[in-house]
């Protein structure tokens, strides 16, 4: 009798251990036929936001949030997808920043603009190290398509926080421009491309 209830707890745990596992999955939807223009907005959160920065030196430097902005319409660009002019977004969004997918499809819809709201947020970015040069950036985002008429997601990734190597070592504004292209391949690698059609 010992035996078996020692069994049972056994396999109680294991499926608990593989529902676990499952339910902790990072949940991806693949985008529908119907998503041709993508408006990416300026990505949210810690780090996000938009505008540009001044060096002590004088020369801007764009945003943290300007630089994932660029590498996600680069990305989204070479997978065939149509991106609106970050300009044309930048003027419907009046310089806000969505904090929800919903207040991201809220923005473009108001501005009346024909395409799929691009919602990012940035939960981590930070060196790896104390220093102003590293060789991987520590991250985690999400990102989210949604329909603008429907406010429903269309698609969506979650990035869990882990490095990304950037494969040398990197001074500060360069780090984060390599660590963006890295990171929105990746991202958008379960996107695919678009089917014609």
């Amino acid at each position: 009798m010992r035996v078996t209830a020692g069994k049972s707890t056994t396999m109680l745990i294991m499926l608990g251990v593989l529902i676990g596992a499952f339910a902790c999955a990072p949940r991806v939807v693949p985008p529908p036929n119907a998503v041709r223009r993508i408006a990416v907005l300026p990505p949210g959160g810690p780090l996000g936001g938009r505008g540009t920065s001044v060096t002590t030196y004088g020369a801007p430097v764009e945003s943290l949030g300007d630089v994932l902005a660029s590498a996600a319409r680069d990305e989204i660009a070479r997978r065939g997808f149509r991106v609106l002019d970050p300009g044309l977004v930048e003027t419907a969004s009046g310089g806000r920043v969505p904090a929800s997918p919903e207040m991201a499809a809220e923005i473009i819809a108001s501005a009346q603009l024909d395409a799929t709201a691009l919602f990012i947020r940035v939960r981590r970015w930070e060196f790896a190290y104390p220093t102003l040069r590293t060789n991987e950036v520590i991250a985690s985002l999400d990102a989210v398509l949604v329909d603008p008429t429907t406010s429903k997601v269309v698609w969506e990734t979650h990035r869990p926080v882990k490095p990304v190597q950037l494969h040398g070592e990197l001074v500060g504004g360069q780090a984060n421009v390599v660590a963006a292209q890295e990171l929105m391949q990746e991202v958008f690698a379960s996107l695919g491309p678009r089917h014609p059609g």
